[in-house]
């Protein structure tokens, strides 16, 4: 079990908003303590997940999505498709929680204030150990899916539009290859001008010196995954296709952590729709199942500031989706996270892992890229963690353990032991919780070994 953290009051609770323990088949757990802040830095795991029909869809939903947070470590967490799900979880571990929109907010830090933007986000503030974070959750309309014409389906777009749109069907003329139209029927929806409301409360919030989260169910792709380099793949039919609600958010200053993790959307598409579910038949888990319909439509943006990093960002779910209305395993690079708790939902969820820091985080690294020269002592952010150049390098991606990039990870000060990374005769490291010294230069080999280059130190 995980530790979890106490229920705030309900001070500063907006009136119409739910923040009651439901029945959840058990007693409520005693609140616990909100996770202690070490050295001025607090964790905080944000986790964007579809619970499809409040987890009603399987049995004993609440536990199972419970022990998903639990085995997430999940400290805030956006709840689309909420139904009951939010206060019975909230009761099941013990955290705090708030009902609104069609999105709930469950939280291991205590909720301070709650509101709605434009009656598609649920607003909550947060106190992080003593940082207020507002925390901004979402399920936007699910109508007018746009992303389904380019594939040839009808995305239930209703008004003036050609015979097909306004259904889930196939469309009679075919693939929609129009970008103008395809952005028109998706500005339709609601989405962009709501992302839109966001941002401007974003920007409020940022004045009043609050960090934001902002996270859950677009029903929408972003802009920085039908690309170029995006275009033939997944039946974009060699479009690309700017959607205008990622793009409002990404001018409006904030971050998607998933994508700055993983910039590559070749390598980490980050599918979140539709995902595989052992529970169900296909056709329950495919809206188009002709066609290769997987998108990116969860998220967890960030606002930059410097008291808050990005540390990691993870797809969590099943390790298979479907394509063409076929069970197909994941072949990307994406890190897919599969908990033990029965999956509830027909999505995967989006999780990013944050630190904020009461005095201020360091800089993070600029991102690597490929086209970029490096010399020696240079460092870079590549998946979520930084790199040191060893030499001279230009195109070659980090993660070789002999290769020129050193994966740098320190805790408290120290070292802590990586592959790629070279540790001089003398040098420190840990390495699963015990300490070592290094009897001579050596790279990419474990500690522990009673012959090897690390010893233990005394």
């Amino acid at each position: 079990m995980l530790a979890v953290a106490a229920p705030a009051s309900a001070a500063g609770t907006t009136p119409g908003l739910d923040r009651s323990v439901a029945d959840a088949g058990t007693a409520p757990v005693p609140p616990a303590e909100p996770k202690p802040q070490v050295d001025g830095v607090s964790e905080l795991n944000v986790l964007a997940f579809n619970l499809w029909h409040g987890g009603t869809r399987i049995d004993d939903g609440a536990e199972e999505i419970a022990d998903v947070l639990r085995e997430t470590d999940a400290d805030v967490t956006f709840m689309p498709e909420q139904g009951d799900a939010p206060a019975q979880v909230a009761a099941l571990l013990g955290y705090d929680h708030v009902i609104a929109t069609d999105t709930g907010i469950v939280s291991r830090y205590p909720i301070l204030e709650t509101d709605t933007v434009d009656r598609w986000w649920t607003k909550a503030v947060l106190d992080v150990n003593g940082t207020e974070v507002v925390a901004y959750g979402g399920h936007l309309e699910y109508r007018w899916y746009a992303t389904y014409l380019p594939r040839g389906y009808g995305g239930a777009v209703l008004g003036d539009w050609p015979d097909g749109w306004d259904t889930w069907d196939r469309l009679p003329g075919g693939p929609v290859t129009d970008v103008d139209a395809i952005l028109e029927a998706n500005r339709q929806s609601g989405r962009p001008a709501t992302a839109a409301a966001l941002v401007e409360d974003v920007a409020a919030e940022r004045a009043a010196g609050r960090i934001a989260v902002v996270g859950g169910d677009f029903n929408e792709p972003s802009v920085q995954d039908w690309t170029e380099a995006t275009a033939d793949l997944q039946d974009h039919n060699g479009l690309v296709i700017p959607w205008q609600s990622t793009r409002t958010l990404l001018d409006g200053g904030l971050v998607d952590a998933y994508r700055e993790v993983h910039p590559d959307p070749v390598a980490n598409p980050g599918v979140t729709w539709p995902s595989d579910n052992p529970l169900f038949p296909t056709s329950e888990l495919t809206w188009a199942p002709g066609a290769d319909e997987r998108d990116r439509i969860d998220y967890v943006f960030v606002t930059p500031d410097e008291r808050i990093s990005i540390d990691a960002a993870s797809v969590v779910g099943p390790q298979s989706t479907i394509v063409r209305n076929e069970r197909v395993d994941d072949d990307s690079a994406d890190q897919i996270l599969t908990p033990d708790a029965v999956w509830p939902s027909d999505h995967k969820a989006v999780l990013a892992s944050f630190s904020v820091c009461a005095d201020g985080c360091a800089p993070a690294a600029p991102a690597w890229a490929a086209a970029s020269t490096y010399g020696a002592d240079d460092e870079v952010s590549y998946a979520g963690s930084t790199w040191r150049a060893a030499w001279w390098t230009r195109g070659q991606e980090p993660g070789a353990p002999y290769g020129p990039w050193q994966e740098i990870a320190e805790r408290d000060g120290v070292a802590q032991w990586t592959a790629s990374r070279i540790f001089e005769a003398g040098e420190v490291a840990v390495h699963d919780g015990t300490t070592y010294v290094a009897r001579w230069w050596t790279r990419n080999q474990v500690p522990g070994d009673p012959w090897g280059p690390w010893r233990p130190q005394q």
